[in-house]
C-alpha cells in the first residue's frame, strides 16, 4: 500500500525525482532515497506547495505525478498544484495504462506517414528525424518513444549527430524508460509484435 508522506516527505521525493530527470541522481538505484536536510526544508520559501502536496498524495500517486509533469515540460513544485497539471496528469495515466493500445495506435498513424519503418529515425539532409518531428507537435507520445527506444536502440544513433535538440531528448527518453517500466511491467515481447504487424 502507498504510503503517507509529510510535506519533508514531499520534498525528498521531489528532489529524488527531478533530479533523476536532470541526470545528477538514480532513482531506482537509490529507491528514491535522498539524503536531504530538514532545516533545509523548513527555510524553503516554497514549503506551502510541499505540505500542500502531502495531503493529496499518497507516495506512489505523487511519485507518477511529478513524472507525469516532468516529462511534460514543468519541474518547479509552486506551478506543479494547479488544474492544468492536474489535466496533464490525468492524460497521462491514461495512456500509460492502456499502453499497449496507445503504441498500436501511434505506430498506425506513424505508419500512415512513413511506411519504412527505419526512416522514422534517420536524420534526412539536416532535417530533423520525423518520429522527433511528430513528438515535438505532440503526435506521438514520450511513451511510444520510449518503448521503441527500448526495442531497437534508436537514440544510439540520435546522440552521435551531437545536436542538442535530439540530446536533450534522448536524456529524457532514457530517463523515463525505467519509470514507464516500473509503472506498467509492459510486455516487450508483446509491443514488439505490434511493430512486426503494422510494419510486416
Amino acid at each position: 500500500m502507498s504510503e503517507t508522506m509529510s510535506g519533508f516527505d514531499c520534498y525528498s521525493t521531489y528532489l529524488a525525482v527531478n533530479n533523476h530527470f536532470k541526470g545528477k541522481y538514480d532513482f531506482f538505484k537509490y529507491h528514491g532515497k535522498m539524503s536531504v536536510k530538514s532545516t533545509t526544508y523548513e527555510t524553503r520559501k516554497d514549503k506551502y506547495f510541499f505540505e500542500k502536496a502531502s495531503r493529496k498524495f499518497k507516495r506512489d500517486d505523487f511519485i507518477k505525478y511529478l513524472v507525469a509533469n516532468i516529462t511534460d515540460g514543468s519541474a518547479w513544485i509552486g506551478e506543479l498544484l494547479t488544474p492544468r497539471h492536474e489535466i496533464t496528469y490525468k492524460k497521462w495515466r491514461k495512456r500509460v495504462e492502456s499502453l499497449s493500445y496507445t503504441f498500436k495506435e501511434e505506430l498506425s498513424r506513424l505508419y500512415d506517414k512513413q511506411d519504412d519503418f527505419n526512416n522514422l529515425f534517420v536524420i534526412n539532409e539536416g532535417r530533423h528525424p520525423l518520429i522527433f518531428r511528430l513528438y515535438q507537435n505532440r503526435k506521438v507520445s514520450l511513451e511510444t518513444l520510449a518503448v521503441l527506444d527500448d526495442l531497437i536502440s534508436f537514440t544510439n544513433l540520435w546522440v552521435k549527430q551531437e545536436d542538442i535538440i535530439l540530446n536533450d531528448t534522448t536524456n529524457l527518453i532514457r530517463s523515463y524508460q525505467p519509470f514507464l517500466k516500473h509503472f506498467t511491467q509492459y510486455n516487450k515481447e508483446k509491443l514488439k509484435n505490434i511493430v512486426l504487424e503494422i510494419y510486416s
